[in-house]
């Protein structure tokens, strides 16, 4: 298997980045290196975090975790193994588990003209795969067949198929991962979710640093990514998801991000 190199952006993480770093390095197969870019003194966000680590890494496959993610002890090997096994992979993810019973996301999915994460919410199943749990094997294959792309959660990436820079920094936290994905597909390459329970996430556990500007961000970004790549992401679509969740919760960081994703 290709050396990998591991990165890991945190801003104050804790006992939650402990608990990442642990379950690196009980990874069966073991990475080439763990760079960690620092966030906690001075902010520059999560793409340029991951940036600044890439250009001091050396694997020729690079693994993102978040800081709130605990990966299975085979995680690394599981997704290395696809990378290895097919040249036209450019980035590959298993499912995340929320918790025991249910699962955070199978991938990205943008059928409908926005962007979600795949079975978010829905029962988990874990790796054991018990005969009685409704085919679970078919089921998980089938809802990941499903994914148009990954999220970087916990994802594997060919060094080859990024280049130079990982993320626009202009995004600064949230749907840079759908801007790369969306870049990805439109040179050739492909992505992949496999029908495997292989992470444990918390979830946006460090979105309390960014207050309101997390909602502004995570508004704005889409706009961005459905004006830069024809056929990913529909305005209509974004603004009545937008529109509904006003009415439901009138926010002036989502005024703001509307604005902003088709002013800027």
């Amino acid at each position: 298997m290709t050396d990998v190199s591991v990165i890991v952006v945190d801003a104050g993480g804790g006992e939650m980045l402990r608990a990442c770093l642990n379950s690196i390095r009980a990874q069966t197969l073991p990475p080439l290196e763990v760079l960690i870019h620092d966030n906690s003194e001075t902010n520059i966000g999560f793409a340029a975090g991951v940036n600044a680590a890439y250009a001091k890494s050396r694997g020729e496959y690079i693994a993102l975790v978040n800081n709130d993610a605990v990966l299975d002890a085979d995680w690394l090997e599981t997704v290395a193994r696809a990378l290895d096994d097919d040249p036209k992979l450019a980035a590959v993810q298993t499912i995340n588990r929320r918790d025991a019973t249910t699962i955070d996301g199978a991938g990205i999915d943008i059928g409908d003209g926005t962007f979600r994460q795949l079975a978010s919410g829905q029962r988990a199943v874990g790796s054991e795969q018990r005969a009685g749990d409704l085919d679970s094997r078919s089921l998980l294959a089938a809802t990941c067949s499903l994914a148009w792309g990954v999220s970087a959660t916990a994802a594997l990436y060919r060094r080859t198929a990024i280049g130079e820079r990982f993320f626009d920094p202009a995004f600064f936290a949230y749907y840079e991962d759908v801007d790369l994905c969306a870049r990805l597909h439109e040179e050739g390459w492909t992505t992949r979710v496999l029908p495997v329970v292989k992470v444990t996430h918390r979830g946006s556990a460090s979105a309390s640093i960014l207050g309101s500007d997390a909602l502004r961000l995570r508004t704005r970004n889409r706009y961005w990514v459905a004006r830069r790549h024809r056929g990913v992401g529909r305005a209509g679509a974004l603004l009545w998801e937008d529109a509904k969740a006003f009415v439901k919760k009138p926010s002036i960081a989502r005024l703001r991000g509307v604005w902003e994703g088709w002013r800027t």
